[in-house]
This record gives C-alpha cells, sequence and structure tokens, in this order.
C-alpha cells in the first residue's frame, strides 16, 4: 500500500463514528452532533448544534432547539465532557431563529441545575442585543430564583460580538470564524476549531463559499449542509432561495474535492419531498458520489466521532 492510501485508510479508521452508546475518544478531540435537524420539527432531530470537546472541556457551535436536552442523552450515554451545567461557550454562526431559539435554554437550564460561571456567547452582529433581550424577558426568574428561597448565584452572560478571524483561543483551541455566504445575511460564519489533534470545520448555513474550501485545505472533518435535487418547498421562489442561501449535493461534491476533508459530514439537510415524507439518506451520498470519492456519512443525532 502506498503511503498516501495508507494515511487516508489510517484517517478513515480513526474518524469512524463511535456511535451513540458508551462512546470512548479515539483522541483528545471529540465531535458530538447534538442537534442535525432544520426548521422542520422532526422528532430524531434536535435544531442545529454541534459540540467539539477537547479533554473533556465542550465548545458548541449554534443554539437549536433541544441542544441542553440532547447534551444530558450524550452525557448520559458515556460522552464526557456535556453535563450542561459545564456548557460555558457556544459560538453562533447566525441568527436565523432555528440556529438560535435554543439559547435561552442554554442561558437558564444549566443555571438552574448548577452553573456558576459565566456563559460566553459569540457570534455575529446582533448576538448581544439578543442575548440582552433574552434576560430582559426572564427578569422576572432570575430576580425569583436569585432573591426567592433558592437563593441562586448570580446569572453571568456574556456577549460577544465576532468579526473574520481569530475570535477565541485557549490552551484547547484555537477558533476561526470564516465569513460565509448565506443570502442576504450580511454577517454569518462558519468556524474553523484547531485542536491539538485535529482541525475541523463547521459550515453554518451557506450556499456554496470559496472560503470554506480554503479554510479546509485538507482539515480533518468537515461538517456541512446540504440540500438534494428533488428537495421542494411551498414557496413560489424555492428554487432562486435555496440557490441563493444554501448548497446542493452535487456543489457540495465540488467543493469537497476542492477541500479534501479526511470525513465530510453532512448535517441540517433539507428533506422535504414532493411524493414521499422524507427524502432517503442514500439519495444524498449517492448524488454526492457521483462527483466526490472522499468519505462522506450523513449525521445523525447523538453521533461521536
Amino acid at each position: 500500500m502506498q503511503a498516501s492510501a495508507l494515511h487516508c485508510f489510517l484517517a478513515a479508521a480513526l474518524l469512524a463514528p463511535l456511535g451513540s452508546a458508551g462512546a470512548e475518544p479515539t483522541g483528545r478531540t471529540q465531535l458530538v452532533l447534538l442537534g442535525t435537524g432544520t426548521p422542520r420539527p422532526l422528532p430524531d432531530r434536535s435544531g442545529p448544534c454541534t459540540a467539539i470537546v477537547v479533554d473533556g472541556t465542550p465548545y458548541l457551535v449554534d443554539a437549536g432547539p433541544g441542544l441542553v436536552r440532547r447534551a444530558q442523552a450524550a452525557t448520559d450515554q458515556g460522552v464526557a465532557g456535556l453535563t450542561p451545567s459545564g456548557i460555558e461557550r457556544v459560538f453562533i454562526t447566525h441568527l436565523h431563529s432555528d440556529h438560535t431559539v435554543g439559547l435561552p435554554d442554554l442561558i437558564f437550564t444549566p443555571w438552574v441545575i448548577g452553573r456558576r460561571n459565566t456563559l460566553h456567547v459569540h457570534g455575529p452582529k446582533g448576538i448581544r442585543e439578543m442575548s440582552d433581550h433574552v434576560l430582559a424577558a426572564w427578569r422576572e426568574d432570575i430576580e425569583m430564583r436569585t432573591n426567592g428561597m433558592e437563593k441562586k448565584w448570580p446569572l453571568r452572560v456574556e456577549a460577544h460580538e465576532i468579526q473574520p478571524g481569530v475570535v477565541f483561543r485557549d490552551d484547547k483551541v484555537t477558533v476561526t470564524a470564516i465569513p460565509i455566504r448565506h443570502g442576504a445575511w450580511k454577517h454569518a460564519y462558519g468556524y474553523v476549531f484547531q485542536t491539538p489533534d485535529r482541525r475541523i470545520v463547521l459550515s453554518g448555513d451557506t450556499s456554496p463559499s470559496p472560503e470554506l474550501v480554503a479554510a479546509c485545505n485538507g482539515c480533518d472533518v468537515l461538517v456541512h449542509e446540504t440540500y438534494a435535487s428533488a428537495t421542494v418547498a411551498p414557496m413560489p421562489n424555492w428554487p432562486e432561495y435555496r440557490r441563493k442561501y444554501h448548497t446542493s449535493t452535487r456543489e457540495l461534491g465540488e467543493l469537497a474535492k476542492q477541500a479534501r476533508p479526511g470525513l465530510l459530514i453532512l448535517y441540517h439537510v433539507s428533506r422535504r419531498a414532493q411524493d414521499v415524507d422524507l427524502i432517503p439518506e442514500q439519495v444524498y451520498l449517492d448524488e454526492i458520489g457521483s462527483v466526490y470519492s472522499g468519505r462522506v456519512v450523513f449525521g445523525r443525532d447523538l453521533d461521536v466521532y
């Protein structure tokens, strides 16, 4: 076996999914899919949220609905580091509701059950105002819990409005915000997580963005949204909308050929169809596979890589 082929084989073996029960890390970094869904409320798919866990420290990307309970489910199934009260940092890709309606849950539930430290929320312009409004909306709850019989410690939330480039660094990760193209949104980002043993790129919602190709450039894992050719939606301008806001399977295959990730994970996948309830997962894999020969998996909630 040639050296390059051996490298690809070993990379694929190391990045095999660990499953959703009793998962043990293959290295210092785990990627946990807490939510892989879309605005459509499918019971088995929470809203978009991905956890990067490095040496037991969690960093979240996006705050879709259901994320706190998915974090607890991952904890119950053996993933160390995702106890909800220990989650203290989240990076938001953009301010669409399906990526942010879990933010109040992330602010309050872990605090109620034990988080004492500050929750840091990183995101595009507008994330500070959103966070402030969430706190204002629940001001009576905060007052009751802190000054009533519970005597809770102060609730601390700090919002950080970001620009492209390095937005966070500690001894475990360097996080870089990548501007992406998501229709009319002026501020939308993908993220690169450089950890001691992996480079992971997460697309957020995006149409094909050369910036993501450059950011990956042989990365270990690329987590990317997509839609199949058969997807439909009850809006007359849907074809134009999805071209401007999202990435088709064929476009993603072409993008992956240039980006060369060790593993491509599909998430936040539009599955609306004309004649069936859900487009089968294999359709996406086949459409991407028609132009891209690398390793591709269809992500599911609570998968661990």
